[in-house]
């Protein structure tokens, strides 16, 4: 743990902390307010929890408080992702579906969030994108029938990613 919260708080690129890295990070927030890059962090409510606990906020303010308290970019992920960062308007994930709560999901959206990052996108950016292209790609599986709610996985919105960023380019906002 200690290893990882150094590689957050002094890695100089940009980088998505998810899963074991914010777990690590909630033994101490505070680094996260001397990061020498810029951070997005992707928690689910219960990640989100241990590092800042919500004190029942609701989910925009949960998510405001927290990103007026530390420099980050945060995509709080659920059945509202809400994603933010101090200055910005906060933002709503319009794409997605209840069958995406299932194991690897946050994994396909930490990759695709980290490539838009490596393609020079914002943090913010990059977490808006991602999240509307990783939900949109659940959609498309879901309307195809490749997918049920009750059978959609993680490979399945992967499968589709190339169609989801092709809605994106044609305005299917």
């Amino acid at each position: 743990d200690v290893m990882v919260r150094d590689f957050v708080r002094n890695c100089p690129a940009p980088c998505v902390v998810d899963a074991d890295a914010l777990n690590a990070v909630s033994e101490s927030p505070e680094l996260l307010k001397s990061c020498a890059g810029p951070r997005l962090l992707t928690p689910h409510p219960l990640e989100m929890e241990r590092i800042f606990p919500r004190q029942n906020l609701p989910r925009r303010a949960w998510l405001e408080s927290f990103v007026h308290e530390f420099p980050v970019t945060l995509l709080l992920k659920g059945s509202r992702t809400v994603i933010g960062e101090s200055g910005s308007p906060t933002s709503y994930n319009s794409t997605g579906h209840p069958g995406m709560g299932t194991g690897g999901m946050g994994d396909v959206l930490t990759g695709v969030c980290a490539g838009l990052l490596a393609q020079g996108k914002s943090p913010l950016d990059a977490a808006k994108l991602g999240a509307w292209v990783c939900g949109r790609s659940a959609e498309i599986a879901l309307r195809d029938g490749r997918a049920s709610q009750e059978s959609l996985s993680a490979s399945d919105v992967v499968d589709f990613l190339g169609d989801a960023f092709n809605d994106l380019r044609r305005g299917a906002l």
